[in-house]
């Protein structure tokens, strides 16, 4: 099966919004916190035609989208010396995976990264998503910060 990868547009996003509910539901497995009833309706559509930010999408031959790669630009003022671009949502659809998709959907991110002038890609990605900390190690991510956590007594 052939795979392409290239820039959403304004039709794709009722889609990418549909996997966007599927990433956040999927991340339960790893976030007991993430709300099983959460739906997601119109995030995308405000950000597919901004020039600092860029959603690839993955789709089939037939033009069916099977995955997305959603990054912006993090803007901060002056806060960073480099400019950084935030990958911040990754998926495909499970029955797709493991045939180099993700790999190919970050490549077209970075790519667009380094057209924008960015020195960095920052992601986060929870503890034990095992099968995405391999990938983002296989693709050259270090660890440079830590998010902490604690849970408030009542």
């Amino acid at each position: 099966m052939e795979i392409y990868i290239e820039k959403a547009n304004y039709n794709d996003t009722l889609k990418i919004d549909n996997l966007l509910t599927k990433l956040i539901q999927d991340e339960r497995k790893y976030d007991k916190n993430i709300n099983k009833n959460y739906i997601v309706k119109d995030f995308y559509n405000k950000f597919v035609n901004k020039s600092d930010s860029y959603i690839a999408v993955a789709k089939t031959e037939n033009k069916e989208i099977i995955g997305y790669c959603f990054a912006y630009i993090e803007d901060c003022g002056n806060v960073y010396n480099e400019k950084i671009v935030q990958l911040d949502a990754l998926f495909v659809e499970p029955i797709y995976r493991g045939n180099g998709i993700a790999q190919k959907l970050i490549n077209y991110i970075t790519k667009w990264s380094k057209e924008k002038g960015a020195k960095y890609i920052e992601l986060k990605v929870c503890n034990n998503n095992e099968n995405a900390i391999k990938l983002y190690d296989k693709l050259g991510f270090k660890q440079s910060k830590r998010i902490l956590l604690k849970k408030l007594d009542k």
